[in-house]
């Protein structure tokens, strides 16, 4: 037996996974390529090269990481700019932490990012720190110019 379903239904389904126009419109800000200045977990500061040599870029809500320009991470992020602070949700593709949500904090100011993250289906970080037995990581990025070309 063939099932109608009312337009309006599919309508309204369709509006439902569309993202308001401020989270649209934030979400076009994070667009991009974003490397590394800094990268601390649990208290433990990465190695300045190390986290230099990693990028993540952005395009719509995918996320795309990479050490070296070896891709080892992707992932859907949900912003809620509406937050105080903004909030990121990031669930990964693959690997251990599939279908897992990463909870954290960020924030966009110009062309540096900083992002606050738990622990894969932790609880969210209450501010902005990565220290000693809190299982959180803080790293912030640096959005990379495009190359102008000769």
């Amino acid at each position: 037996m063939t099932r109608v379903v009312p337009w309006c239904l599919v309508l309204l389904l369709a509006q439902a996974s569309e993202p308001a126009p401020e989270v649209k419109a934030e979400l076009k800000r994070h667009q991009g390529v974003w490397r590394a200045v800094s990268f601390r977990r649990d208290g433990k500061e990465t190695a300045e090269a190390v986290a230099r040599s990693i990028t993540r870029t952005v395009d719509g809500d995918r996320v795309v990481w990479r050490r070296d320009g070896k891709s080892f991470s992707g992932s859907t992020i949900v912003l809620d700019p509406s937050a105080d602070p903004k909030t990121i949700d990031i669930v990964a593709d693959g690997g251990p932490g599939r279908d897992k949500t990463v909870r954290g904090l960020y924030k966009l100011e110009g062309d540096e990012l900083t992002l606050c993250t738990g622990d894969p289906d932790g609880p969210r970080p209450k501010e902005f720190k990565a220290e000693l037995g809190d299982h959180q990581t803080l790293m912030v990025f640096a959005r990379e110019k495009p190359d102008a070309g000769p």
